[in-house]
This record gives structure tokens, sequence and C-alpha cells, in this order.
């Protein structure tokens, strides 16, 4: 004699078990979605923390974060920019330090190519130096005084904007050349 379930139609109890791979597929479905929602919100929409130091120049926390909220956040992203392309250069430049001890017979192409490093570091760190400068004198009128301070906002951060892509646009092969190099020696 059999025994009788209370619920004979129940979905999990069928005979052929299809409700229960219906089940398993369901809940597969569902992570794989999840997943791959977590993974798209990482990748596209989650924003990078917001930097309060550049390497290359010494700037107050204060000062990037009040570029980055009420100056401009292209003036913002292009101090960055300049910051990891002085950064890198400063790694190139070691790299071909280590090159030239390593083939001191050689010292005439490595010191060529330093010395044109060099004199585009320094160009761009002085742009960057100036445009900092400017933004310090910015921030501190409009501590003292917000109207003026939004005043000289208003007039002048399309201007160093410009100032800093104008720079990095001048050395972009010189940029091209080192970020080529920088990827093959990592």
């Amino acid at each position: 004699m059999t025994t009788q379930t209370r619920f004979p139609n129940h979905p999990i109890n069928n005979a052929s078990g299809k409700a229960v791979g219906i089940l398993i597929a369901l809940v597969l479905v569902l992570v794989l979605a999840g997943g791959g929602g977590y993974l798209a919100y990482n990748k596209y929409y989650r924003k990078a923390p917001l930097r309060s130091k550049l390497s290359s120049i010494k700037v107050k926390g204060e000062l990037i974060r009040f570029t980055h909220d009420h100056v401009s956040t292209s003036l913002y992203r292009n101090m960055v920019l300049l910051d990891d392309v002085l950064v890198m250069m400063d790694t190139e430049l070691d790299r071909l330090k280590r090159i030239g001890k390593k083939f001191p017979n050689q010292r005439g192409i490595v010191a060529s190519q330093s010395e044109e490093l060099r004199s585009a570091r320094q160009r761009l760190a002085g742009v960057l130096a100036n445009v900092n400068d400017a933004l310090e004198k910015m921030y501190v009128t409009w501590l003292v005084n917000r109207s003026q301070g939004a005043g000289q906002i208003r007039s002048q951060k399309g201007t160093l904007t410009r100032q800093l892509a104008d720079a990095i646009r001048g050395e972009a092969v010189l940029i091209g050349r080192v970020r080529t190099n920088f990827d093959t020696a990592s």
C-alpha cells in the first residue's frame, strides 16, 4: 500500500522532477542577472574617488576639491591628467637613467632623449604650477568674498582649462611615446 501525500499536485512532489529543474533554472537566471548588474554598475556607473593630492606638485587637498566642486570638473580632470603625465615622465627619466648606466657607450642616445623629456616635463610642470597659483588666488578670493570669487571663477575657468589642454596637446607626440615606453616597461 502506498501512502498518499497530503498535497498530490504540489509542483515539487511531481514524479518527473520538471518543476525542480525549472526552479533551479529560475534561481540561476536571477543570480546571473544580479551578478551582471553588479559588474555593470562597478564598470560603468561607479565613480572613482576624488583625488585629494597631486604627485608632481604640492597642492592642498581643499584646493583640489574646490576646483572639482566649484570651478570646473574639466579643469580638475586636466589637472589630474597632467599630473599623471608628469609622474609618467619621471618614471621614464628613471628608466632612461638605468639604460644609460647599463650601456655607458651609448650615452649620446640616452642623453638626447633625456634632455628632450626633461625640457618637456619642465614646460608642463610650469603650466601646472601657474594654473595652481591662479586657482589658489581664486580660492582665497572665494573664501573671503564669495561673490567676487564667483566672478573670478566665471571669468577664468575656461582660460585655465584651455591652458592645461593646450599644454597637453602641445606635447602629445612625446606623451604618446612615453606612454608606449611606459606600457612596454611595465
